[in-house]
């Protein structure tokens, strides 16, 4: 699978990500401007930290999106890897999550450049 495909399905697992949070954390997240803003969040606002921490998530997602968005080169094995492991971690936590679209992602990945490293192979 190129960078640049994978970068596709990352990104709308990276939007839906967000969606999903807005909907999800809509009145925590209006609540954080009204609360000053800096330091809006954390122990006496549990709430909202989890908001932020979820939507935050989406970050790191999008940079992998931008890095891989024009690459033709193929997705290395070993992060292909490190995604089907991560996404196993975050299954084991929270079954009920997106963390399975990663793991389909990835696994999706493995499976095409192995098929793609056979068919060169014959």
């Amino acid at each position: 699978m190129t960078q640049a495909l994978f970068a596709r399905y990352l990104l709308a697992i990276a939007l839906g990500h967000l969606i999903v949070g807005a909907f999800l954390f809509a009145p925590y997240l209006t609540e954080i401007p009204a609360r000053g803003w800096v330091n809006a969040t954390g122990p006496d606002n549990m709430e909202g930290a989890v908001a932020i921490w979820f939507m935050l998530f989406a970050w790191p997602l999008l940079l992998i999106v931008v890095q891989f968005w024009h690459s033709e080169s193929k997705v290395s094995r070993p992060f292909l890897w490190l995604c089907v492991v991560g996404s196993l971690f975050g299954i084991s936590l929270m079954p009920a999550s997106g963390f399975w679209l990663m793991l389909i992602l990835s696994g999706a990945g493995l499976a095409r450049n192995r098929k793609q490293d056979v068919s060169v192979l014959s």
